[in-house]
């Protein structure tokens, strides 16, 4: 894959209630060992998992102070 196809969407592919959604890049041995083997690429997807798992535990913590206010 080319580091110009991660995509920088933060909506899931999935299931909202679950991470699993956000697997978009094939899991194939040949994917692995190509982002394994270039640093660069590496570093960018690493980079994105993070944002990805920031922005989730934000999206948790507003979901929790909100459980419960008052709507009206």
């Amino acid at each position: 894959m080319d580091s110009e196809r991660i995509q920088s969407s933060t909506a899931p592919v999935g299931d909202m209630g679950g991470t699993a959604g956000y697997a978009a890049i094939p899991t194939t041995s040949a994917t692995a060992s190509k982002y394994l083997s270039d640093s660069v690429l590496l570093d960018k997807l690493c980079n994105r998992v993070y944002e990805l798992l920031q922005e989730d535990m934000r999206a948790q913590r507003e979901r929790v102070r909100n459980y419960g206010s008052r709507r009206w």
